[in-house]
């Protein structure tokens, strides 16, 4: 063994040797030869930090989020995974092994055991899943402006027709009840709204309404209402002690 491969194993071995839990990536290789006993690993404690997988088609991305996803879940950490391309999922299911994977196991010195995970599919759309949803009340009126793209004048606008609905306990469900309050502020209750809060621009008024029916004309109309999304239905364990992996399927 040449003294380079020697120092390369060594410097490893004492890179990895971190205490407390840690997730499995792979081997380490040296001069294209996966290097037995020479485990990369990512300590949990680390993994409230940002990261960033790089690499050409084909180089292991998305295997390698994979991996990351089913240590994790394996170590009882609950899981959130965008799934853009519709391939993260697979991990739902167990695999099948082959030689090619066992001999590849073998060089790294693990045991390979095909397990599907706990995966709970989401969707924001058409796709197959548990429908997030959440009120127009519960996004408040400042990221619902940012969502509409509206201006400073129009912002404030929305922030008075939430006003309103707070001073009189209004429920803000959907798109449609927003509609409906934005014209009964220009209409039927204008002067008094315009006596409590101020004048109200029509102007303004009407190019928010329009700003809200195109994003009907995108489908968010699926998004806002009830049942509204818990966030603490992604912090859940199954009866296996694995941490349930929520996949937001976004193909579409």
């Amino acid at each position: 063994m040449s003294q380079d491969k020697e120092r390369f194993i060594q410097q490893t071995n004492e890179g990895y040797a971190f205490k407390g839990d840690s997730i499995l990536l792979g081997g380490a290789m040296f001069g294209g030869e996966t290097l037995t006993g020479s485990q990369i690993k990512l300590p949990l404690k680390t993994m409230n930090r940002h990261g960033l997988i790089a690499g050409a088609t084909g180089t292991g991305k998305t295997k390698t989020l994979q991996v990351i996803g089913e240590g994790l879940s394996s170590q009882s950490v609950p899981v959130l995974m965008m799934d853009i391309k519709g391939d993260l999922s697979g991990i739902a299911m167990p695999g099948t092994s082959n030689e090619k994977i066992e001999e590849r196991a073998a060089k790294i010195g693990i045991q390979f055991t095909p397990e599907g995970f706990p995966v709970e599919f989401l969707t924001i759309s058409d796709e197959k899943g548990a429908r997030l949803r959440a009120t127009v009340s519960e996004f408040g009126p400042v990221l619902f402006s940012k969502m509409l793209e509206l201006n400073d004048t129009q912002s404030g606008i929305v922030s008075l027709i939430f006003k309103y609905c707070d001073d009189n306990q209004i429920p803000l469900l959907d798109l449609k009840d927003f509609k409906r309050l934005l014209q009964f502020i220009t209409d039927e209750g204008k002067d008094e709204v315009e006596k409590m809060y101020g004048k109200i621009s029509a102007v303004s008024a009407g190019t928010i309404l329009r700003k809200v029916i195109e994003l009907e004309q995108q489908k968010a109309d699926q998004f806002f209402g009830e049942v509204s999304f818990d966030v603490n239905d992604l912090m859940r364990i199954d009866d296996k002690g694995r941490g349930v992996i929520s996949m937001l399927r976004l193909t579409d």
